[in-house]
């Protein structure tokens, strides 16, 4: 794996959660609009960190988008 892309795509994860506690922190009386508007984007930056752990910045152009971001089956849940 390299570590390198794995940080790079955690912190985009991190920076889209950053955003959305800000949201959140900014306007708490919309907290249920802002977590269905932002939530859906910071899983998918998880997942698409997760499915490219092997494959790097290559599975772009190897993979289905949506499957770069959905929910990783080798990971219980959903």
């Amino acid at each position: 794996m390299d570590a390198e892309w794995i940080a790079v795509t955690l912190n985009d994860a991190l920076s889209a959660l950053q955003e959305l506690v800000d949201d959140v922190e900014a306007a708490p009386e919309a907290v249920e609009e802002i977590l269905r508007e932002g939530m859906p984007s910071v899983f998918a930056k998880l997942n698409y960190a997760w499915n490219t752990r092997h494959t790097g910045p290559s599975a772009i152009d190897t993979t289905d988008h949506d499957q770069l971001v959905a929910w990783p089956k080798d990971v219980p849940g959903l």
